[in-house]
């Protein structure tokens, strides 16, 4: 009888490390996978749906959109001349400025010369004053307020440029002819709402097209095209792209990539 009893009592163990030896199987064969990518209906685009533990270790970030106006200004080489004669309040500056525009006068004889390309010229906004900033290392320099006048009639500039000259506001600048400076201009469509990322959202495909990626929902993620104006510094301007307010990934760009299109599997 304890014979019997010892044959069912080991049958029993070896029973339960059969089960033992098949469960990691089973649990690996139901392992859910750390990010399902989906088709968007009615379009090459899909829809990244991750699992908060993929999330977690991608360390995912996310900011919103903004929008709101942007001034866009340059820096150009400038140099301090000196006229032979005055300019009146009421001379305007014809083709160039708007009909309601006047110029400034001033009693001094020094001018502000700025020599542009005709493509540059075009870019600056001729309505808005410049900033004459000394050149040099005196970064902390807040500069000098001039405004634009009409250019003097024996105007000595290279051949295929133009210049714009500015007169400065303060009377003691302490600048010289000859001297060199630099101006600071504004750039014609300034001050308009304009959209805006960080340059980390940024992401480029393999043809040059510029995405980002959104956040539409908790753990969802959409490549979206967008349109750029410009970049300056770590900002991003956007001709189009989402709207304000839309959530864009700025960590974990590449992965959200890499899993969408199967790079690096």
């Amino acid at each position: 009888m304890k014979h019997s009893n010892r044959w069912m009592v080991t049958a029993l163990i070896m029973a339960g490390l059969i089960l033992t030896a098949c469960t990691p199987a089973s649990i690996k064969a139901s392992k859910i996978p750390p990010v399902k990518v989906e088709n968007i209906e009615g379009t090459n685009l899909k829809r990244l749906i991750l699992v908060p533990e993929a999330a977690k270790r991608l360390d995912l970030q996310t900011t919103p959109v903004r929008e709101e106006p942007v001034v866009r200004q340059r820096k150009v080489g400038g140099e301090v001349v000196a006229l032979t004669a005055t300019l009146t309040d009421t001379t305007t500056l014809a083709a160039t400025l708007t009909d309601t525009t006047t110029l400034t006068s001033t009693d001094s004889n020094i001018r502000v010369r700025v020599t542009l390309n005709e493509s540059d010229l075009k870019m600056v906004d001729r309505s808005k004053p410049a900033l004459v900033l000394p050149l040099g290392g005196n970064t902390g320099a807040t500069g000098l307020t001039a405004q634009l006048v009409a250019a003097p009639a024996a105007d000595n500039v290279e051949e295929g440029n133009d210049a714009l000259y500015y007169a400065l506001d303060a009377a003691d600048h302490g600048l010289t002819a000859g001297q060199r400076v630099l101006v600071q201009l504004t750039l014609v469509g300034s001050s308009m709402p304009r959209k805006l990322i960080p340059h980390a959202a940024l992401l480029y495909d393999a043809h040059g097209d510029t995405w980002v990626y959104t956040n539409p929902a908790p753990l969802v993620f959409v490549r979206q095209h967008i349109s750029l104006n410009y970049i300056e510094g770590d900002l991003v301007v956007l001709f189009a792209g989402p709207p304000a307010g839309t959530a864009v990934v700025t960590v974990g760009v590449a992965e959200l990539y890499g899993a969408e299109t199967g790079v690096g599997k």
